[in-house]
């Protein structure tokens, strides 16, 4: 059974990226300067506050969430960085890449600060840095991770840029999306994937992120814990994913799915979706309307991807097919450089995934289960359904 995913997905914001080398926020650039200025002087009317026609959630509650997330990638990103070095990532192979990650850190740091700036000119409070806990243990995992989640921040702009009321937070949403995706593809290429796996990106709802992302969180401030609640968990205990193989995939919380309840599996990948019966565990991955890339899976009563019927998950899955080698040439009087990219097209045909890029699978065997923030089951969720993504 195969629908249309619609173009406006829920609420949602996640992660960051735009130019390193900002400057402080009291000296930002003169178009963020301007926005905020812009913002101060409509604080009075109470236009952050107007609410999205199809969520219901206001500018103030979107834009505080995406702060929540871009300092959960702000922390990521720095806490990474303190943990290993450049020698680090050169012994793992990856040598010169310490300061382009510097400067995605940098990036994130930016978003952090303009984000701030722009509640606090809408007469908003905005939320502070929590303490989190992430499941990377290695340079390689810690790639394998950082590909995941650049792409749920991808997918959660997308999900919210319909539903903002405010034109100049719409500018700065759009501003960060694109810098985002940049984030993801260089990742993604880095773990040997292909950086553009697809067509279009898939957006996903603020429930949805916040259930990926509930598990990295150990504690927070008072009144900077996520206010959108998620959905029970999902374990993936399938490592390979094959276009119309089988998905072992199951709740957290086995209650979830109640008795003799017609359920199905809802895959969103694309702009698309897909359904096939969920049966005591197993579901079929669709052949159709699938494209390699990465690609969220619910349980859900449906057929559909709405929230209000969904049971469990997201978990995250990628069908993209080992890649082959591609020699870049060196700039005059340099060394040549060769890296790996995907020799698959992005047109969704068939190809069995391989299992994931070396390193987040040997995470998820070390943390799956384990709870954070009080979740029980949400941390497998995420890593459960990752392994294939390392």
């Amino acid at each position: 059974m195969l629908v249309k995913l619609p173009l406006v997905a829920a609420a949602a914001f996640a992660t960051a990226a735009t130019a390193a080398a900002v400057p402080a926020t009291d000296d930002v650039a003169l178009m963020k300067k301007n926005i905020i200025q812009r913002l101060e002087r409509r604080a009075s009317n109470g236009m952050v506050k107007r609410n999205s026609l199809t969520t219901g959630a206001d500018d103030a509650t979107i834009l505080n969430f995406a702060l929540t997330l871009e300092h959960l990638e702000n922390t990521y990103y720095s806490e990474a960085l303190a943990k290993f070095s450049a020698a680090d990532f050169e012994a793992a192979g990856y040598t010169g890449l310490y300061p382009l990650l510097e400067q995605v850190a940098a990036d994130e740091a930016s978003h952090v600060g303009f984000l701030t700036a722009a509640l606090k000119a809408a007469g908003v409070t905005p939320v502070e840095a929590c303490k989190y806990s992430f499941p990377y243990t290695d340079v390689t995992s810690f790639l394998g991770l950082t590909q995941v989640i650049e792409g749920v921040g991808v997918s959660a702009y997308l999900g919210a840029a319909g539903d903002i009321s405010e034109a100049d937070y719409v500018t700065a949403a759009g501003s960060i999306l694109t810098v985002e995706a940049r984030h993801n593809a260089f990742v993604r290429f880095l773990n040997n994937y292909t950086p553009f796996p697809a067509a279009y990106d898939t957006p996903q709802s603020a429930t949805n992120v916040v259930t990926i992302v509930t598990p990295f969180f150990t504690s927070c401030p008072e009144g900077s814990a996520p206010t959108i609640k998620g959905k029970s968990g999902l374990n993936v205990t399938t490592t390979e994913f094959t276009l119309g193989g089988d998905l072992q995939v199951t709740p957290a919380n086995a209650s979830a799915v109640p008795a003799g309840t017609t359920v199905y599996c809802g895959f969103a990948s694309g702009l698309n979706a897909a359904f096939t019966a969920w049966n005591d565990g197993t579901c079929k991955i669709p052949t159709e309307n699938i494209t390699i890339g990465q690609t969220y899976v619910v349980v859900t009563t449906g057929p559909s991807l709405e929230d209000k019927y969904t049971l469990a998950g997201p978990a995250i899955i990628d069908t993209t097919p080992k890649n082959s080698s591609v020699t870049i040439p060196a700039p005059a009087g340099a060394a040549s450089m060769s890296m790996s990219m995907s020799s698959a097209s992005a047109s969704g045909s068939a190809a069995a995934a391989s299992a994931a890029p070396a390193g987040l699978a040997a995470t998820n065997a070390a943390v799956s289960g384990k709870q954070m923030a009080g979740a029980a089951g949400l941390f497998a969720a995420l890593v459960g359904g990752l392994a294939v993504l390392l």
